[in-house]
């Protein structure tokens, strides 16, 4: 699937707010993910052989989390941008699936390059380019979109204690 739009996904949770993070300040390996190739390219590299989640909080309710996979280049994968807040029954986390923004500027800047070729072929009456480079369009987004990490992070949200509700059920 691809992760042009963000999506956003819930789930409830029985510890509390400050348990959740906590449990993702111990499982998570904290790394800022930047536009900064060399400094993404320094931190997989240090992860090579460990398929691992990583990712930081960004204020006291606010986090972000990626998935890293041993020996592959997954810098840019899709991440969840969450939040969590108090719930009666334990704690609520919220948020996006979503490709970080560089990915997304990266994209921009690969739609007007060969939209711009493309109407240049077609100005030209060069037909056939214009459609070969559509065509360069459509797999390159779909390269650089390709999701293929939200389940990973996914099914770590969701190993979460389930809430359970505090209704009582010998009223019946």
């Amino acid at each position: 699937m691809l992760a042009i739009r963000p999506m956003t996904y819930e789930v409830e949770t029985s510890l509390s707010p400050k348990r959740v993070l906590r449990k993702l300040d111990g499982d998570l390996i904290e790394h800022r993910p930047t536009i900064n190739i060399l400094s993404q390219s320094k931190f997989m590299k240090n992860h090579r052989d460990d398929t691992i989640f990583y990712g930081y909080r960004t204020d006291a309710e606010s986090f972000q989390i990626f998935h890293h996979t041993a020996k592959k280049r997954d810098g840019d994968s899709t991440g969840f941008y969450g939040k969590v807040e108090k719930t009666p029954n334990g704690s609520r986390i919220y948020g996006k699936f979503r490709k970080p923004i560089y990915a997304y500027v990266v994209g921009i800047i690969w739609t007007v390059l060969v939209l711009f070729l493309t109407l240049m072929l077609v100005a030209l009456e060069e037909k056939t380019g214009a459609v070969c480079f559509a065509a360069i369009w459509l797999v390159g987004l779909f390269l650089m979109f390709w999701d293929n990490k939200k389940k990973f992070v996914r099914a770590y949200l969701d190993s979460f204690p389930p809430a359970v509700s505090k209704t009582d059920e010998s009223d019946e």
